[in-house]
């Protein structure tokens, strides 16, 4: 946005060559900040990625924090965490869907803007995600048509299992 509130509008090439602090999501030619920042944000994340590490050793080169994923050819969204298919291509920016992305909720966040990133997910064929919701200590699996939170509060994707119990202190 602009100083007068007006969108400034951006090519794809000009947003991946400008460096963010945070990174921001771009979506048709908008750059848009992402929510997060808090501690309980920061804390979770790191949480979730020690759980999986420490359980899933085996998926350490695919799991990563924050990463560039292109959704669509303008539009790049960054989950809080995602782990790539086995087969995914060695590339800074991820074009190939992940098997799973991990949103953590900010205090900030809308329903809507949540799930218009579940859906940029779901349409480049992301086949499940994570919503945790650490302030309300609860936690949703999204799937393309559904989203259930687990009644014995288990997240569970591509043969993980994750007690959100285990990663909300």
């Amino acid at each position: 946005m602009s100083a007068a509130g007006v969108a400034v509008l951006l090519s794809v090439e000009e947003y991946l060559r400008t460096t963010y602090r945070p990174d921001c999501d771009y979506v048709d030619g908008e750059v848009l900040e992402r929510n997060f920042g808090e501690k309980d944000h920061s804390r979770t994340q790191r949480e979730v990625l020690f759980f999986l590490l420490m359980n899933y050793p085996a998926l350490r080169e695919r799991l990563l924090p924050e990463q560039r994923v292109q959704v669509k050819r303008n539009r790049f969204r960054i989950p809080d965490v995602c782990l790539l298919a086995e087969d995914a291509p060695d590339e800074s920016i991820i074009r190939q869907p992940p098997e799973l992305c991990v949103e953590i909720l900010s205090k900030d966040d809308t329903m809507r803007e949540l799930m218009d990133r579940v859906d940029d997910y779901f349409e480049i064929g992301v086949p499940v995600c994570w919503l945790i919701d650490p302030r309300r200590r609860r936690a949703w699996i999204a799937k393309p048509g559904q989203m259930v939170e687990p009644v014995d509060g288990v997240l569970r994707a591509a043969g993980i299992e994750m007690p959100l119990s285990a990663v909300l202190d």
